[in-house]
């Protein structure tokens, strides 16, 4: 589940995104998982 602010990308073509609304699944992108940005 994405939590709002949370902030993924993508290993392949680095695209960056921000989740504003809340939801169930997982975002995908180049058609491989996104991954959750750790925070720094």
């Amino acid at each position: 589940m994405t939590e709002v602010g949370q902030i993924y990308n993508c290993v392949v073509c680095k695209n960056i995104v921000e989740v504003k609304n809340a939801g169930v699944g997982e975002l995908v992108c180049c058609g491989q998982p996104m991954k959750l940005q750790e925070e720094a």
